[in-house]
C-alpha cells in the first residue's frame, strides 16, 4: 500500500509549513507565559500543529493505492463419458472395477499444483466422476465442449482430458465442434476396436401413424458382424401373437440385408409391436437383439374437399401439400362433377368459386349454411359479385377483370399457429401471386398470416388471413398461382417441407374442432425412456375463466396393471406435472378434478420407447479420438497408459500458474479511524487549555 495525491509531492512541505504557523501564532508567544508553562505550550504548538498539517493534507485528496495479487493454478479438465456403449462389451466389468481406481489414481497425482474439474458426459453434462454408472443413452461431445468453453473461457485452463470410446450419436463431430481455447486436449482410448461376433438389429423404421383397417409397412435392417454360417430367427409380434417369422442365414462376417414387411392395424389406440433377432452362439451383447416399436392407430383420417371452377395447377400443389400429413384425406374435384354430400368433410377448399355463370354458388352457399370451415382461393373466375354477397368478412370491390402480381411478407404478430423460422423468412422471397385488382375489405377482426407486398413496398393488406363468422373459420388466399410458391421453395430448399408446412398447418386450424371442454389435459403420446412424462392440464369456470385453486389428481397404469399416481401443480393460468421417467412400455392415464361442475375427467394414451442407439454400435472409434487429440497439441492414451497423462501434462511449460494484479485506488479521507484520530488532537488539545484555565 502507498499514499499518493493528485498535487505534486512537494506541497506536503506546505501542509506542514501551514500547521507550523498556525501553532507558531497560538503558542509561540506565550512559550514563556506563565499561562500553559513552556512544556504545556510546546504540547499543545505539536497538536494544532499534527492537526493543521493533517487538515491541509486531505486538500490535496490524497489517495491509498493498494496491490492485490493472487496465484491462480492451472486448470485441468478431466471428462469421463458416461454412456451405455462402454459397458455394450466384454469390457464392462473392467469399466465398472479397475478403471475407476486408475481415474482417481491420475486425479492423486495431479496434486495441490493444479486445480482439477471432473465432468461426466452423455446426453447432458454433469460435474463429478464418482456417480459413474455408464447408463446414458446418448454421447453428444459438442454440449461438453460448449459447457468447458462457456466455464473456462477467460481462466488459467490449462488441458481438457477426454476419455471416451470415440462413438457419439448426438450432436457434432468433436473434432470440428471443438472451440478452439488454445488448450492442449489429451484423449483416453476406451473400448474395444475388436469387431466381435454379433447379430443386430441395426434400424428399425415405421411410421408412427396407421389408420384402423390399413395395412403400414415396418422396415428391417438386419446387420452380422463375424456371424458367416451362422442362422437366426427374425420374428414381429403384438401382445404375445407372432405376426411376421423369417429365418435369415448370414452369408458373410459383414452382412446387411433389409427385410419389408406389411402390418394390418386391426385395433384402435397405441399398439406395441415387438421386433426380436434370436441369438447365436458367442454374441458379444443381446441388448441390440429386440427392439419395441409403437404405432398409434387412429380410427379416420380427416377429409378434405378442394372443388374448383376449371383444371388449375393449384390444386395438385395443394393436394400434394395435405397429402404429406398422413392424417388427411383429399378429394379434388370440379364443382360442376360434385354430387358428394359436404357434410363429410372437415374443411371444404374453394378455388376461384363461387364462379362465373354461377359455377359452385350453391355449394359455397350450402357449406355457409351448415358451418363448414372453408379456404377461398380467388382468382381470375371469381364471381366477386356472388362471393361479395356472403358476408364472411372479405370483399372485393370494382373488379375489371384485371390481375396484378403481388408478392408476400409475413406478419409477425399473426399467432393462430406458428411455422418455423425457415419458412417465416422464405415468404417473402417467393414469386408473386396473380391478384384480382380492385378495392379489397376485410373485417377489422381478420387474422393475417401474408401481407401483400407490391415491388419493395409492404402493405398492410392481406394476402392470406382467416376470419370467423359465427364461429365458423374461413380462410382466404386472395390470389392463384400458389404452385409457383411450391417449385421456388424446392428450388431454395431442395425439399418441399416448407411449402407443405405453410399450407397443411393453415388446413391444420382450419379443419381442427375447437375445444369448449373445461377440462383438459395435454401432453406427448409418445416419449423416450431417457425424458421425463410432463403433461399439462387447464381448467376453465363456464365464462371460460382458468382456475387455479382445485387439486387434480392423475393415474397412470402400465401394461401389467400397476399404477402410479400424481398431483398437478398450478403454474401460473394452468398446472403442470412432470411425472418423471418411467420404464420402457404402453401406459394409459386419467385425470381427475372435482369443479363447480362436478366431477371432471379426462382420458388418454402414451408410450414410453427404448433408446437403443448406444448398443447398436460396440466398436470403439480410437481414429477420432487421435485426430481430435492431435489437432489440438495434445496427446492419445490408451488406458493402461494413463499413469503418464500426468507427467505429460506437468511437462508442458506454458501449463504455469498464473499472477493477477488487481491495482485499487481509494480516498485516504473515507477511512474513519482517521476522522476519529482528528477528533482526538483536536479534543485533547480542547481539553488541556481547559484544564489550564483558557479556552
Amino acid at each position: 500500500m502507498s499514499i499518493i495525491t493528485e498535487a505534486p509531492s512537494w506541497f506536503i512541505l506546505l501542509c506542514l509549513l501551514a500547521g507550523v504557523i498556525y501553532a507558531g501564532a497560538l503558542y509561540f508567544r506565550d512559550r514563556f507565559n506563565k499561562t500553559y508553562g513552556k512544556p504545556l505550550a510546546t504540547l499543545l504548538g505539536l497538536l494544532r500543529f499534527a492537526s493543521v498539517a493533517l487538515l491541509a493534507f486531505f486538500l490535496l485528496k490524497p489517495l491509498i493505492k493498494s496491490i492485490n495479487r493472487t496465484v491462480e493454478k492451472p486448470v485441468i479438465v478431466i471428462a469421463q463419458d458416461n454412456s451405455e456403449s462402454l459397458v455394450v462389451g466384454k469390457d464392462s466389468t473392467y469399466h465398472k472395477g479397475v478403471y475407476k481406481q486408475q481415474l482417481q489414481e491420475l486425479l492423486k497425482q495431479f496434486g495441490e499444483d493444479y486445480d482439477v474439474h471432473t465432468y461426466r458426459f452423455g446426453n447432458e453434462v454433469r460435474q463429478g466422476i464418482d456417480s459413474l454408472d455408464y447408463s446414458e443413452k446418448f454421447t453428444d461431445f459438442s454440449n461438453l465442449l460448449d459447457e468447458i468453453y462457456t466455464t473456462f473461457s477467460g481462466r488459467n485452463l490449462g488441458a481438457i482430458v477426454v476419455a471416451s470410446d470415440g462413438l457419439y450419436n448426438k450432436g457434432s463431430n468433436p473434432i470440428y465442434a471443438y472451440k478452439k481455447l488454445n488448450v492442449p486436449v489429451y484423449t483416453v482410448a476406451l473400448g474395444d476396436t475388436t469387431v466381435h461376433k454379433d447379430v443386430l438389429l441395426a434400424e428399425v423404421s415405421a411410421n408412427r401413424l396407421a389408420y384402423l383397417g390399413n395395412k403400414f409397412p415396418i422396415e428391417i435392417t438386419v446387420e452380422g458382424r463375424k456371424a458367416a454360417g451362422e442362422t437366426a430367427t427374425l420374428t414381429v409380434s403384438r401382445k404375445g401373437n407372432k405376426l411376421y417369422s423369417e429365418t435369415i442365414q448370414f452369408t458373410g462376417d459383414r452382412f446387411f440385408k433389409t427385410i419389408p414387411i406389411t402390418l394390418d392395424a386391426i385395433e384402435v389406440g397405441l399398439q406395441k409391436y415387438s421386433i426380436q433377432l434370436s441369438s447365436v452362439s458367442n454374441e458379444v451383447t443381446l441388448a441390440n437383439n429386440y427392439k419395441d416399436v409403437f404405432i398409434d392407430v387412429l380410427d379416420s383420417r380427416q377429409k378434405v374437399l378442394i372443388l374448383a371452377h376449371a383444371p388449375h395447377p393449384d390444386l395438385n400443389a395443394m393436394r400434394d401439400a395435405i397429402t404429406s400429413n398422413e392424417s388427411y384425406n383429399v378429394d379434388v374435384q370440379l364443382a360442376k362433377d360434385f354430387s358428394g354430400n359436404l357434410h363429410d368433410y372437415s374443411l371444404v377448399i374453394f378455388h376461384q368459386l363461387p364462379g362465373i355463370g354461377g359455377t359452385g354458388a350453391s355449394l359455397v352457399t350450402n357449406a355457409m349454411e351448415k358451418n363448414i370451415p372453408s379456404l377461398f382461393v380467388w382468382g381470375a373466375s371469381t364471381d366477386f359479385n356472388a362471393f361479395n354477397r356472403l358476408n364472411i368478412g372479405f370483399s372485393l370491390e370494382g373488379y375489371r377483370n384485371n390481375l396484378t402480381d403481388v408478392s408476400g411478407s409475413f406478419a409477425e404478430e399473426f399467432s393462430l399457429f406458428t411455422l418455423d423460422n425457415k419458412t417465416a423468412h422464405m415468404v417473402r422471397t417467393l414469386p408473386p401471386l396473380a391478384m384480382p385488382f380492385g378495392n379489397y375489405g376485410f373485417s377489422p377482426g381478420a387474422s393475417t398470416v401474408i401481407y401483400q407486398q407490391v415491388g419493395q413496398i409492404k402493405t398492410k393488406k392481406p394476402l392470406i388471413a382467416f376470419n370467423k363468422v359465427n364461429e365458423n373459420k374461413i380462410g382466404l388466399i386472395a390470389g392463384e398461382g400458389i404452385w409457383r410458391w411450391k417449385l421456388a421453395a424446392f428450388q431454395q430448399t431442395e425439399t418441399h417441407a416448407h411449402f407443405n408446412e405453410l399450407i397443411t398447418k393453415m388446413v391444420q386450424y382450419l379443419a381442427s374442432k375447437e375445444d369448449k371442454s373445461l377440462f383438459r389435459v395435454n401432453g406427448k403420446n409418445d416419449f423416450y425412456e431417457n425424458e421425463n412424462i410432463i403433461f399439462n392440464a387447464e381448467l376453465y369456470n363456464q365464462s371460460y375463466e382458468p382456475i387455479t385453486n382445485r387439486e387434480i389428481a392423475m393415474r397412470i397404469r402400465n401394461e401389467e396393471g400397476t399404477e402410479y399416481t400424481y398431483t398437478f401443480s398450478p403454474v401460473d393460468t394452468r398446472y403442470r406435472l412432470d411425472a418423471g421417467k418411467l420404464p420402457v412400455g404402453n401406459y394409459t392415464y386419467e385425470a381427475q378434478v372435482n369443479s363447480d361442475q362436478g366431477v371432471l375427467k379426462e382420458k388418454g394414451e402414451f408410450s414410453i420407447s427404448a433408446l437403443q442407439l448406444e448398443v447398436v454400435n460396440s466398436i470403439a472409434d480410437h481414429r477420432l479420438l487421435y485426430q481430435f487429440a492431435h489437432d489440438n497439441n495434445g496427446d492419445m492414451v490408451y488406458p493402461q497408459q494413463m499413469n503418464q497423462l500426468a507427467e505429460m501434462i506437468k511437462a508442458k511449460k506454458e501449463i504455469v500458474s498464473v499472477s493477477y494484479e488487481n491495482k485499487q485506488l481509494s480516498d485516504l479521507i473515507n477511512y474513519k479511524w482517521i476522522m476519529a484520530f482528528l477528533i482526538f488532537l483536536l479534543g485533547l488539545e480542547w481539553l488541556l487549555r481547559k484544564r489550564a484555565g483558557t479556552y
